[in-house]
C-alpha cells in the first residue's frame, strides 16, 4: 500500500509541469489586461481623479470663511476702587461667530482654471494610456518576431547537426577528409550560443511584458498572432487635414496655452481690480462685571442693561496701487507671462510643422516598406526554389554539399529578411496611429 501511495505522489509530481496553466494571449486580450492591471495607468488615473475633484468643487471659492472665537479676560477696576468704590474683579467671557468673504473680478478666471487643469489632466491620461497601448502592441509583435527568429535559429542548428553527423559518417567511410568534419563541427557549435542568446533576450522581454500587463511571472504565455499583415495606401494631405488636430501632443500644447492665457488673465484681474471684503461678526455671549445686576445670570441676555451681545457688519473695498508701478514685482510677472505665451505659440507652430513632416516621412517609410516586402517575398520564393533544385542536384551527385549549405543559408537569410520587414511595417503603422491618435481602420474608410 505504501508503495502504491509513493508511486501516486511521484506520478503527480512528475505530471504537474505537463498540466501547468498556460495563457493564450492575443493583442486584444493584452490590451484589456493592460487597462486592468498596469500600475502606471492606475497612478495617472489618480491624478485625473484629483483634478476632477478640484474642478467639481471650484465653486467653494464663493463660500465665506467661518470662524468661532472664544476668549476670557480678567476684569478689574483699580481706579474705581481707589475712589472708595468696590472693586468687583471678575472674568469676562466672550463667544463670537464671524463670516468673511473676499470678492474679486478674478474669481471667474480662478474657477475656470480648475476646469482647464482637469481638461489638461484628461489629455495627459489619454496620452499615457495610448502610449502604453502602443508600447504593448510593439512588444507583442517584437515577441512574435523573436519567436520566429528562434525557430529559424533552431532549424539552422538542427540542419548543422545533421550535416555534422553526415560528415562523421562520410569520414568513417573514407569519403571526405577529417578537415571537412571539423568544419561542419565548428559550424554546428557556433550556432548554439547564438540561439541561446536569442532565447535569453526573448525570456527577458517576455518577463517585462508580463509585468506590464500584470500577469503572474510564473504563468506560461502562448502568443496568438502573426507578423503577416495587410498593407494600406494612404493619402498624406488627407491624413494631415483630417486627423492631425487629434494629435495628443498638439492638443496638450494647446491646452497648456489656454492655461497660461487664463492664468495671466486671472493674475491681471487680481492685480488691477479692487477687492470687495464682506464680513459679519456676532458676539451673542458676553457679560459685563460692572452691570447693575452683576453677577446675576441675567447679565448674559441682550435685553438687560448689562448684556453686551452685538452684531457687526463690515464692507471694505481695497485697491492696490503699487501694482501699477512700472517694474514692480506684479508688473514683471505679468510681462513674463505674456512672453511665455508668445514663446509657447511659437513652439506650437513649430510642433505643427514637425508633425506634418513626421507624418509625411512615416507614410514614405510605409510605402518603401511595402515595396521592400514585395521584393523580399519574391527573393524568398526564389531562394526556396534554388534550395530545392540544389538539394535535388545534390541527390543526383551533380552538386556539392557546400552548394546545398549555401542555398540553404540563402533561404534562411531571405526568411529572416521578410520577417524583419514585416515587423518594420507593423511598427510604422503603430507609430502612425499614435501620431494621429486615430486607428488605421478609421483612416482607410
Amino acid at each position: 500500500m505504501k508503495k502504491v501511495t509513493l508511486l501516486l505522489i511521484i506520478s503527480i509530481i512528475t505530471l504537474t509541469p505537463v498540466f501547468a496553466e498556460t495563457m493564450t494571449l492575443d493583442i486584444t486580450k493584452a490590451l484589456d489586461l493592460l487597462q486592468e492591471n498596469n500600475m502606471n495607468i492606475q497612478a495617472t488615473e489618480f491624478n485625473l481623479t484629483i483634478a476632477k475633484r478640484n474642478k467639481d468643487n471650484a465653486w467653494n471659492a464663493l463660500l465665506p470663511s467661518f470662524d468661532v472665537t472664544a476668549s476670557t479676560t480678567l476684569m478689574d477696576n483699580p481706579y474705581y476702587s481707589s475712589l472708595g468704590g468696590t472693586n468687583n474683579a471678575a472674568f469676562n467671557f466672550n463667544l463670537g461667530i464671524s463670516a468673511t468673504l473676499g470678492i474679486n473680478y478674478a474669481l471667474g478666471a480662478a474657477i475656470k482654471n480648475y476646469t482647464l487643469l482637469y481638461e489638461s489632466g484628461e489629455i495627459s491620461y489619454e496620452k499615457a494610456v495610448k502610449g502604453m497601448e502602443k508600447n504593448t502592441k510593439i512588444q507583442f509583435y517584437s515577441l512574435l518576431y523573436m519567436e520566429e527568429q528562434i525557430k529559424i535559429s533552431q532549424m539552422e542548428i538542427d540542419l548543422a547537426e545533421k550535416r555534422y553527423g553526415q560528415a562523421q559518417e562520410n569520414f568513417k567511410n573514407g569519403l571526405i577528409p577529417q578537415l571537412d568534419v571539423l568544419q561542419t563541427q565548428v559550424a554546428y557549435e557556433i550556432k548554439k550560443p547564438i540561439n541561446s542568446n536569442m532565447q535569453t533576450q526573448y525570456d527577458n522581454m517576455l518577463m517585462g511584458f508580463k509585468v506590464m500587463l500584470g500577469i503572474d511571472r510564473k504563468m506560461d504565455i502562448e502568443l496568438d498572432g502573426t507578423l503577416d499583415t495587410e498593407t494600406y495606401a494612404f493619402e498624406v494631405e488627407e491624413l494631415i487635414s483630417k486627423y492631425m488636430a487629434r494629435s495628443l501632443d498638439l492638443r496638450s500644447m494647446n491646452k497648456n496655452l489656454d492655461l497660461l492665457e487664463n492664468s495671466k488673465k486671472m493674475n491681471t484681474q487680481y492685480a488691477y481690480t479692487p477687492l470687495l471684503s464682506l464680513s459679519y461678526t456676532l458676539s451673542p455671549l458676553s457679560y459685563n462685571p460692572w452691570g447693575q445686576d452683576y453677577p446675576s445670570i441675567e447679565t448674559w441676555n441682550f435685553d438687560e442693561d448689562s448684556g453686551i451681545g452685538m452684531g457687526t457688519f463690515y464692507i471694505g473695498l481695497t485697491f492696490s496701487l503699487d501694482n501699477f508701478i512700472p517694474g514692480s514685482g506684479t508688473d514683471v510677472n505679468l510681462k513674463n507671462a505674456k512672453d511665455e505665451i508668445s514663446q509657447l505659440k511659437l513652439s506650437l507652430q513649430q510642433s505643427i510643422l514637425d508633425s506634418e513632416v513626421e507624418i509625411i516621412n512615416t507614410i514614405a517609410k510605409l510605402e518603401n516598406s511595402i515595396e521592400q516586402l514585395e521584393a523580399n517575398k519574391l527573393n524568398r520564393e526564389l531562394a526556396r526554389k534554388a534550395y530545392e533544385m540544389t538539394s535535388e542536384a545534390y541527390q543526383l551527385g551533380t552538386k556539392e554539399l557546400l552548394d546545398v549549405e549555401s542555398a540553404q543559408n540563402d533561404l534562411i537569410s531571405a526568411e529572416v529578411t521578410v520577417l524583419g520587414e514585416q515587423f518594420t511595417y507593423i511598427s510604422g503603422l503603430l507609430n502612425l496611429e499614435y501620431t494621429l491618435n486615430t486607428s488605421i481602420e478609421e483612416m482607410i474608410k
